[in-house]
């Protein structure tokens, strides 16, 4: 039978947890580098449960989360057979098929569909190769977070209000070469230091989903949601490539469909909270703004041309039919 191997803090971290695992059962562990009260924490919990249900309890899955260390541990665990499904958020795609991390990429998406776009057909085929090869992880499921939008102290209706304004962006390259492009002067600063960089003035704007931007108590540093949407991303769910093949065909479709069935849920759930949380960013005292997005999106051309020549050729072709 196969064995999840973990430390004593992991241990103590799945008691916490108040998992139970059944000694008859084949143990399957997914690990989630989020808190128990994050969207994907949930979709973990109904994918647990719809896996223990439809096996019968041949299989007893066992969430993992923060105790066994953030996202790049995570999915190295993944990675070695440590767990069998890790979930990921862009760095799976920068880490193990950087040729295909285009779907989050600013200014060229109209919606999550748009971007998931990237993920099917022969181009998906060819992502899911190159995770394989790379990393010995297998694409079997994404979730659709929140667009990312611009707040600031000022309402921001064109590229000519953001020019030579310092700005949070996180540490990804093409973002900060398009808001470069664009006229702002992005700053690479981690999450947890942004609420004080706005306070004191270190910045003066930044961009994330709306959840985060409540989460984070922006609105009491920040006057303004300029909705941009300039982003439509994805969590990543990953299996461990010999995981996936060592299922019989039986396991492994139950196993896909619950996937399959938990994300489903999970996108209506994040879609469906959206409007609730800009309600809430309302109530707090923020002004939501209409941007002229099309303005950006030209603003941004120069610099997603230059980066999409660095994609796969079907991606590179997608990404430029959609700014062209």
């Amino acid at each position: 039978m196969k064995t999840i191997k973990a430390s004593g803090i992991v241990l103590a971290g799945l008691i916490t947890l108040g998992t139970t695992s059944n000694a008859s059962a084949e143990e399957m562990a997914i690990a989630l580098h989020v808190e128990p009260s994050h969207p994907m924490f949930k979709i973990g919990e109904r994918i647990k449960q719809r896996i223990e249900s439809q096996t019968d309890g041949e299989y007893s899955v066992t969430l993992l989360g923060t105790e066994v260390g953030g996202e790049r541990d995570q999915l190295e665990g993944a990675s070695y057979g440590e767990y069998d499904i890790a979930l990921g958020g862009s760095m799976p795609m920068t880490l193990y098929a950087e040729k295909f991390a285009a779907a989050d990429l600013p200014f060229v998406y109209s919606s999550s569909d748009e971007a998931r776009e990237v993920y099917r057909g022969e181009s998906g085929k060819l992502l899911n190769e190159q995770l394989v090869a790379n990393g010995n992880l297998r694409l079997v499921g994404l979730s659709a977070r929140n667009p990312r939008n611009l707040t600031s102290n000022f309402p921001v209706k064109t590229p000519e209000d953001i020019q030579g304004v310092r700005m949070r962006v996180p540490e990804i390259a093409p973002w900060i070469k398009i808001w470069k492009q664009i006229g702002a002067l992005p700053s690479p600063i981690a999450w947890p230091e942004v609420y004080t960089s706005l306070q004191t003035g270190v910045i003066e704007m930044q961009e994330n989903p709306v959840d985060l931007i409540q989460a984070g108590k922006l609105y009491e540093v920040q006057d303004y949601v300029n909705r941009t949407e300039h982003v439509y991303s994805f969590f990543h769910w990953l299996m461990n490539e010999d995981f996936y093949e060592g299922l019989s065909d039986e396991n492994r479709e139950i196993i896909l469909g619950a996937i399959e069935e938990a994300t489903a849920w999970g996108d209506d759930m994040v879609a469906n909270g959206q409007e609730e949380t800009y309600a809430e960013l309302k109530e707090e005292g923020m002004e939501v703004v209409e941007p002229d997005v099309a303005a950006f999106r030209e603003a941004a051309k120069p610099a997603i041309r230059e980066i999409a020549s660095g994609y796969n050729p079907q991606v590179r072709d997608y990404v430029l039919s959609l700014i062209e």
